[in-house]
């Protein structure tokens, strides 16, 4: 029972592998073909979010963010039945950096949704285990002051599609 159990779990530390080494090639794998993506700039606060359907379109998009180059590092992870969440700190060549907060939503051991939020030259600090990026909020804007960048997508039941807190 354990070992079908194993089988339905997303294997982590693989997709940690791939997006580390940037192979564009292995991470379409770890994606169901109706797989979801959306991603949000964190710096836009007003946009919609970029949204790709599929496994081939999700592919194209990784295949351009992993061939520039880049290096990434998975940090903070927390790994669920059902969902995962970490932090991705990227560095470019000409030193910019992009801290990625990612949620996945897992389903027999293959993404069907996976939730982004960008935030541009931004920092983490890996021994503390927190991000330090992207800039604070200004004071008083309302309940989602504090919040992470991840606590302002929300899941509804039962489309499960993320909603964005305003």
């Amino acid at each position: 029972m354990k070992e079908r159990k194993a089988d339905r779990d997303l294997d982590f530390e693989a997709l940690r592998y791939a997006i580390e080494q940037c192979d564009p090639n292995l991470l379409p794998g770890f994606y169901t073909e109706d797989a979801q993506l959306s991603i949000v700039n964190a710096d836009a606060r007003r946009s919609m979010p970029f949204e790709l359907c599929g496994k081939g379109e999700i592919a194209k998009h990784l295949r351009a963010v992993y061939g520039q180059g880049a290096s990434h590092r998975i940090e903070g992870e927390v790994v669920g039945e059902d969902l995962v969440r970490f932090r991705e700190a990227c560095e470019y060549p000409d030193g910019g950096r992009v801290l990625v907060e990612t949620i996945l939503e897992v389903h027999d051991g293959k993404i069907v949704r996976q939730a982004d939020v960008v935030a541009k030259n931004a920092h983490s600090d890996p021994e503390k285990g927190i991000s330090r990026g992207p800039p604070p909020r200004t004071p008083n804007r309302g309940p989602a002051q504090g919040r992470t960048l991840l606590s302002q997508i929300v899941y509804y039941a039962p489309s499960r599609q993320p909603k964005r807190r305003i």
